[in-house]
């Protein structure tokens, strides 16, 4: 996408609540107190709104609100829902100028990447849908269970699943975590965060008036950190299953804005022109925050000086462009800065940016920081801070590819000429489990998988 046809800095916040009706009315379950979640500009740190947060007891009352209204939804046959699902994604795609203003502000996205996700959105409707069609159409749901009967639990398709957002693609996180479970009859409760609140009211706004029955979609919201977990461990504790979700975030208070991250690995054989096309992107995006983000890359000796060049070059000249300037807002620049500090005190030399210069503001903008280390004497990878980092690290043998591939997530992206297959022997025991072949990996669940683990009884969804 170019940048004349890209904004190159956000829209104005005047519409980011507007014509909001009452969060009560579209789902969000919150006491009614004193407890409010502010809503601030990702960009200028104004605030913008105040949301009714939720309090532990309201955790009790959604799930068994929940469970009574999905008592009718599970006996409306496939058609129905999906004709929910459609009219849900035409109201979204008549009203995406409304999103727009919540996904910038609110998330902190830039224009680019608001573009993206909300077209990776409007995607995942007909793909859930044709997922839908081929894997529940001669699915038929059980009895409903006895609650009279000791120990009874509900089987698949007949239960209250809870999901939570990311920050960094609040909306298909959102829709990843319930059309799937709504498609297979399940009522959901989502635990939204304060960025995410507004964009995922707006989808409730749609799927009520698209016609999903009250109470079977809805959404507690925390108004500190500390209230996150204690939602979180009630939702886990009360509801029946969580849904299959792509590296949902923690919620633990202390690791809120770190994660282990993805790993990207240039082979010998490897087009280093395609490798950097993939990287900067995946590294810089969104400010570095999706769990797909391939902060950490292992380079070949053999490629070594030419992808470095390449990769500084690509990396500025990302920072420079016009609709980019406003992409890179960092959620927690202090922790960005130490990490960087500590790769330093353990080898790696500052490539491209000076993160020590940066203020510690939760809306300061960071400009890409490149940290390149001839080897890595061993030392634990600390989790990578949600930001714009990447450690280019040089490796000579492939247990040391393994080796860094111990302190990433399930995400795992390489550059080679060699077949997929002669590659997966070599994975055996490592936590990848998203494995792309020369191409930059992509976050998200595909729903056929949300909805063969919906299916399976034991579902392992905790």
């Amino acid at each position: 996408m170019t940048s004349s046809s890209t904004p190159s800095a956000p829209p104005p916040p005047a519409q980011l609540c507007a014509d909001l009706p009452d969060p009560a009315a579209l789902g969000l379950v919150a006491s009614g107190g004193d407890d409010r979640a502010p809503v601030a500009s990702a960009f200028t740190g104004r605030r913008l709104a105040t949301i009714p947060a939720s309090v532990p007891t309201d955790v009790h009352r959604a799930v068994e609100r929940g469970r009574a209204a999905q008592q009718l939804w599970h006996t409306a046959p496939l058609s129905r829902r999906i004709g929910v699902l459609r009219e849900l994604r035409a109201r979204f795609r008549a009203e995406k100028a409304l999103l727009f203003p919540a996904l910038v502000h609110g998330c902190g996205l830039g224009s680019v990447d608001t573009i993206t996700e909300l077209h990776t959105a409007d995607r995942y409707f007909p793909a859930c849908e044709a997922a839908a069609r081929a894997h529940l159409r001669r699915y038929r749901l059980p009895r409903p269970h006895l609650t009279g009967r000791p120990g009874a639990r509900p089987g698949p398709g007949h239960a209250v699943v809870t999901s939570c957002t990311d920050d960094a693609r609040p909306l298909t996180s959102l829709l990843e975590g319930a059309l799937p479970a709504l498609l297979c009859g399940s009522s959901v409760v989502t635990r939204l965060s304060t960025r995410t609140a507004v964009a995922a009211l707006r989808m409730a706004q749609h799927a009520r008036a698209a016609g999903l029955p009250d109470g079977v979609w809805q959404f507690v919201l925390p108004g500190s950190p500390a209230a996150t977990w204690a939602l979180h461990a009630l939702l886990t504790e009360h509801t029946d299953a969580r849904a299959p979700q792509c590296c949902p975030a923690t919620p633990r208070p202390e690791d809120e804005t770190l994660a282990p991250p993805g790993l990207l690995v240039v082979r010998h054989d490897a087009s280093v022109t395609a490798a950097v096309r993939a990287a900067v992107p995946s590294c810089f995006g969104r400010a570095g925050r999706p769990c797909a983000a391939t902060s950490l890359i292992a380079v070949h000796q053999s490629t070594w000086s030419p992808f470095e060049t390449a990769f500084t070059r690509a990396a500025l000249h990302y920072a420079a462009h016009p609709a980019s300037r406003t992409a890179l807002p960092v959620i927690n620049a202090e922790r960005g800065a130490a990490w960087a500090q500590a790769a330093r005190a353990c080898g790696a030399r500052p490539v491209l940016g000076h993160p020590q210069r940066l203020a510690p503001r939760p809306d300061a903008l960071w400009h890409p920081v490149v940290l390149a280390a001839s080897r890595w004497d061993g030392a634990p990878i600390p989790p990578v801070p949600r930001a714009p980092l990447a450690l280019l690290v040089r490796y000579t043998a492939w247990p040391e590819v393994l080796e860094l591939a111990r302190h990433a997530n399930r995400h795992l992206a390489m550059f080679t000429r060699l077949r997929f297959s002669q590659l997966l022997p070599q994975f055996a025991g490592l936590p990848a489990e998203h494995l792309t072949l020369n191409d930059a990996p992509r976050s998200g669940l595909p729903p056929r998988q949300a909805l063969q683990a919906l299916q399976r009884p034991s579902a392992g969804l905790g």
